[in-house]
């Protein structure tokens, strides 16, 4: 196992009866998996848990390991497209080219650009939110 270890979201420890010892690493990713020591030392697998658990874990104990310890180590990515909440400040009183409302939209495409805009209700003249 390295020293560092920022991108492991939970740690396997493994021990034989002969001595040898194997950490299995979740990544915080939550699919990424990496065997280090034991007989596949360097193996690498994106089944994630599942891999762990339905896999890994029970080829090892079928060869004389043991579960020593089990911990998390860092919380999971969040794999959340959910949208902002709430719309930033400095929304336009109106529409510069036509007066109309605007809207508020998270996730706006042009031909060139892609991000948080503010929307005419009628003629659609956008003005982009800059960070």
């Amino acid at each position: 196992m390295s020293d560092h270890d920022e991108h492991v979201q939970h740690t396997w420890n493994l021990a034989h009866l002969d001595g040898s010892e194997m950490t299995i690493d979740l990544w915080t990713d939550g699919y990424s998996v990496r065997v280090h020591g034991g007989p596949d030392d360097g193996h690498d697998d994106e089944g994630g848990l599942r891999a762990i658990e339905e896999k890994l874990l029970p080829k090892y104990q079928a060869a004389g390991y043991e579960i020593a310890s089990s911990y998390a180590v860092n919380d999971p990515e969040s794999h959340d497209d959910e949208e902002p909440a709430g719309e930033p400040d400095g929304k336009p009183s109106a529409c510069p080219e036509c007066g109309s409302p605007v809207e508020y939209e998270a996730n706006h495409c042009s031909d060139f650009r892609e991000g948080e805009a503010w929307l005419c209700t009628g003629c659609r003249w956008g003005q982009w939110v800059t960070a």
